[in-house]
């Protein structure tokens, strides 16, 4: 006989799914940002070089797209760490609305950041 106590029928396996997609994008991102940042131009790492290169649709588009991935990836990554360990109802919602609050904070402070970055001296 087979018992449901409450479940809600929400397996999780597309939040493990996003969690591995974004840990394969996060590591090419992370070998292209290593790349262009030691191996291609003269090595030297300015302010107004990272400007130049910020104020770029193309970078713009790759670095939103970054701070996405991560943020869900790390995110989600604490959200289950902390599954595990807090059973008492309560808390588990509080550190959610927490985590959840605290992402879409970060969300919209990096966009602005990201999106208003402009080139230096143009």
């Amino acid at each position: 006989m087979r018992k449901t106590f409450g479940t809600s029928g929400n397996t999780g396996a597309m939040g493990w799914f996003f969690h591995r997609l974004t840990s394969i994008y996060l590591a090419v991102v992370l070998l292209i940002h290593f790349a262009v940042m030691h191996f291609i131009g003269d090595g030297t790492i300015t302010y107004a070089k990272i400007a130049d290169r910020l104020a770029s649709p193309g970078w713009k588009v790759l670095d939103i797209l970054f701070l996405y991935t991560g943020l869900y990836h790390g995110l989600y990554g604490l959200w289950n760490l902390l599954e595990d360990y807090i059973h008492n109802s309560f808390w588990r919602a509080f550190i959610y609305f927490l985590i959840a609050f605290g992402g879409f904070a970060l969300v919209i402070l990096g966009t602005i950041t990201i999106v208003n970055f402009k080139k230096i001296g143009g």
